[in-house]
Protein backbone atom coordinates (compact mmCIF):
# COMPACT_ATOMS: atom_id res chain seq x y z
CA UNK A 1 0.00 0.00 0.00
CA UNK A 2 1.18 3.51 -0.78
CA UNK A 3 2.04 5.89 2.03
CA UNK A 4 -0.61 8.28 3.31
CA UNK A 5 1.29 11.15 1.70
CA UNK A 6 1.33 9.41 -1.69
CA UNK A 7 -2.40 8.60 -1.50
CA UNK A 8 -3.16 12.20 -0.53
CA UNK A 9 -1.14 13.47 -3.51
CA UNK A 10 -2.86 11.00 -5.85
CA UNK A 11 -6.33 12.06 -4.68
CA UNK A 12 -5.47 15.75 -4.78
CA UNK A 13 -4.18 15.38 -8.35
CA UNK A 14 -7.31 13.49 -9.35
CA UNK A 15 -9.60 16.19 -7.93
CA UNK A 16 -7.65 18.97 -9.65
CA UNK A 17 -7.50 17.06 -12.94
CA UNK A 18 -11.25 16.43 -12.90
CA UNK A 19 -11.93 20.10 -12.15
CA UNK A 20 -9.71 21.21 -15.03
CA UNK A 21 -11.35 18.74 -17.41
CA UNK A 22 -14.84 19.88 -16.36
CA UNK A 23 -13.97 23.56 -16.72
CA UNK A 24 -12.47 22.85 -20.17
CA UNK A 25 -15.85 21.47 -21.26
CA UNK A 26 -14.73 17.89 -21.72
CA UNK A 27 -17.81 15.66 -21.88
CA UNK A 28 -16.21 12.19 -22.15
CA UNK A 29 -13.22 11.30 -20.01
CA UNK A 30 -11.24 8.17 -19.20
CA UNK A 31 -8.98 8.50 -16.16
CA UNK A 32 -6.37 5.81 -15.54
CA UNK A 33 -5.13 5.58 -11.96
CA UNK A 34 -2.30 3.32 -10.84
CA UNK A 35 -3.41 3.28 -7.21
CA UNK A 36 -5.83 0.44 -6.55
CA UNK A 37 -6.45 1.89 -3.09
CA UNK A 38 -7.71 5.16 -4.63
CA UNK A 39 -10.04 3.22 -6.93
CA UNK A 40 -11.36 1.19 -3.99
CA UNK A 41 -12.02 4.33 -1.93
CA UNK A 42 -13.81 6.10 -4.78
CA UNK A 43 -15.96 3.06 -5.63
CA UNK A 44 -16.86 2.46 -1.96
CA UNK A 45 -15.12 -0.93 -1.82
CA UNK A 46 -13.28 0.06 1.36
CA UNK A 47 -13.95 2.38 4.27
CA UNK A 48 -12.40 5.78 3.57
CA UNK A 49 -10.07 6.96 6.36
CA UNK A 50 -10.99 10.39 7.76
CA UNK A 51 -7.91 12.15 6.37
CA UNK A 52 -8.96 11.24 2.80
CA UNK A 53 -12.71 11.65 3.12
CA UNK A 54 -13.03 15.23 1.81
CA UNK A 55 -10.95 14.45 -1.30
CA UNK A 56 -12.79 11.20 -2.01
CA UNK A 57 -16.11 13.02 -1.60
CA UNK A 58 -14.90 15.72 -4.03
CA UNK A 59 -13.95 13.06 -6.62
CA UNK A 60 -17.34 11.38 -6.26
CA UNK A 61 -19.15 14.72 -6.60
CA UNK A 62 -17.16 15.70 -9.70
CA UNK A 63 -17.65 12.24 -11.24
CA UNK A 64 -21.40 12.53 -10.63
CA UNK A 65 -21.76 15.61 -12.80
CA UNK A 66 -23.42 15.52 -16.21
CA UNK A 67 -20.62 13.91 -18.23
CA UNK A 68 -19.37 10.47 -19.18
CA UNK A 69 -16.44 9.60 -16.96
CA UNK A 70 -14.69 6.36 -16.17
CA UNK A 71 -11.99 6.10 -13.53
CA UNK A 72 -10.16 2.79 -13.87
CA UNK A 73 -7.14 1.07 -12.37
CA UNK A 74 -4.08 0.38 -14.48
CA UNK A 75 -0.72 -1.01 -13.43
CA UNK A 76 2.11 1.42 -12.81
CA UNK A 77 4.06 -0.05 -15.72
CA UNK A 78 1.27 1.02 -18.07
CA UNK A 79 1.27 4.51 -16.61
CA UNK A 80 4.80 5.57 -17.60
CA UNK A 81 3.81 8.99 -18.95
CA UNK A 82 2.03 9.94 -15.73
CA UNK A 83 4.96 8.59 -13.72
CA UNK A 84 7.36 10.74 -15.79
CA UNK A 85 5.23 13.84 -15.13
CA UNK A 86 4.98 13.08 -11.42
CA UNK A 87 8.76 12.76 -11.15
CA UNK A 88 9.26 15.92 -13.18
CA UNK A 89 7.42 18.07 -10.62
CA UNK A 90 10.19 17.58 -8.09
CA UNK A 91 12.19 20.18 -10.04
CA UNK A 92 9.29 22.69 -10.22
CA UNK A 93 7.78 25.11 -7.72
CA UNK A 94 4.53 24.10 -6.01
CA UNK A 95 1.39 24.73 -8.01
CA UNK A 96 -0.69 23.46 -10.88
CA UNK A 97 0.94 23.29 -14.29
CA UNK A 98 -0.95 23.04 -17.57
CA UNK A 99 1.06 22.11 -20.65
CA UNK A 100 -0.03 23.09 -24.16
CA UNK A 101 2.28 20.39 -25.54
CA UNK A 102 4.09 17.42 -23.98
CA UNK A 103 7.29 18.33 -22.13
CA UNK A 104 10.63 17.22 -23.56
CA UNK A 105 11.55 13.73 -22.50
CA UNK A 106 8.06 12.32 -22.64
CA UNK A 107 7.92 11.84 -26.43
CA UNK A 108 9.71 8.49 -26.30
CA UNK A 109 7.30 7.26 -23.63
CA UNK A 110 4.31 8.31 -25.75
CA UNK A 111 5.85 6.67 -28.83
CA UNK A 112 6.36 3.41 -26.92
CA UNK A 113 2.73 3.53 -25.85
CA UNK A 114 1.56 4.15 -29.43
CA UNK A 115 3.59 1.20 -30.71
CA UNK A 116 2.39 -1.10 -27.93
CA UNK A 117 5.74 -1.57 -26.21
CA UNK A 118 5.10 -3.35 -22.92
CA UNK A 119 6.97 -3.23 -19.64
CA UNK A 120 7.56 -6.43 -17.66
CA UNK A 121 5.94 -6.75 -14.26
CA UNK A 122 7.36 -9.05 -11.62
CA UNK A 123 4.65 -10.59 -9.48
CA UNK A 124 5.68 -12.53 -6.38
CA UNK A 125 4.00 -15.91 -6.03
Amino acid sequence: MKSKHALMAELWGLVQGLRIAWEAGIKRLLVEVDSLCVIQMISKQVIVPNEFYALVAAVRKLAGRNWQISIIHIYREANSAADFMANMVHSLHHGIYLFSSPPMGIYSIIAQDLFGVTQPRLIPV
